[in-house]
């Protein structure tokens, strides 16, 4: 069974936690200490998720019970009740969740990836720094790309720019196609106020996949503090065109002076 990805509850790091923890292939690997799921309590996890996923939240945290009481030590149930108690505002839970998850799976990628980026939400910005550098060290955690991205925008969050700018390139070097991370970069290197490496990344990041509204005014901003007006005309034309009805945004990143 593989855990899917979930509307965003920070700022879309945990969507993104979920969505590395589908490419692990399955559940958290069973251990003397983690157990292999049992089939009811498979199904049952599963059911919680489809019905999170539709915001069905009193019925999927039913199943997520169910598979809590056939299957008390799965780190992977935990997840699923911290994000469904997450949906329903009840954060302290949320988080006792996230926490005796990584207990139960203390070297397992994913699920460290999701309690990383629940204690980034919450500030905690150290412990959360140290619990992705342990999810990129299971040598089974396919989706290392992704913790590098969390533990990268959480290091942004926290202002600590040169932190995440190491955390995203390790992520690139793994997944240098990633539109997640290459747009992140080139939000950070207009941050930073380096405009020739924000072009750089906001192009490979168009090369990749379309690009909406938002990030055709990062491009804008890019330009314009590159000095290029032409090039920045051309990306106004783009989003007038492309997006007639789209109200510009305040900019979130500010470049240092």
């Amino acid at each position: 069974m593989q855990l899917k990805s979930f509307p965003f509850l920070f700022a879309g790091a945990l969507a993104l936690v979920l969505a590395g923890c589908a490419g692990t292939g399955g559940v958290t690997r069973a251990t003397k200490a983690q157990p292999e799921m049992s089939n009811k309590g498979m199904a049952n996890l599963q059911l919680a998720q489809n019905y999170l996923s539709a915001g069905k939240l009193d019925v999927a945290m039913d199943r997520a019970q169910r598979a809590l009481r056939s299957d008390p030590g799965s780190a992977d149930v935990q997840v699923v009740m911290g994000m469904i108690r997450q949906a329903l505002d009840d954060s302290t839970r949320a988080g006792e969740h996230f926490a005796q998850a990584a207990k139960l799976a203390p070297d397992t990628g994913h699920i460290l990836n999701a309690y990383g980026a629940w204690l980034c939400e919450h500030r905690k910005y150290d412990e959360a720094d140290a619990v992705f550098a342990r999810a990129v060290l299971d040598p089974f955690y396919e989706a290392k790309a992704q913790a590098y991205f969390n533990a990268g925008r959480c290091s942004v969050h926290a202002g600590r720019l040169d932190r995440a700018d190491v955390a995203l390139r390790k992520g690139l070097a793994i997944d240098p196609k990633s539109a997640s991370l290459l747009e992140q970069m080139a939000r950070l290197q207009y941050q930073q106020g380096n405009f020739m490496g924000a072009r750089a990344f906001f192009q490979r990041r168009e090369s990749v996949a379309e690009v909406g509204a938002e990030l055709l005014e990062l491009a804008i901003a890019i330009e314009e503090g590159a000095g290029d007006r032409a090039a920045a005309e051309r990306y106004r034309t783009r989003l007038r065109q492309g997006f007639p009805d789209h109200t510009p945004t305040a900019r979130k990143e500010s470049p240092q002076s």
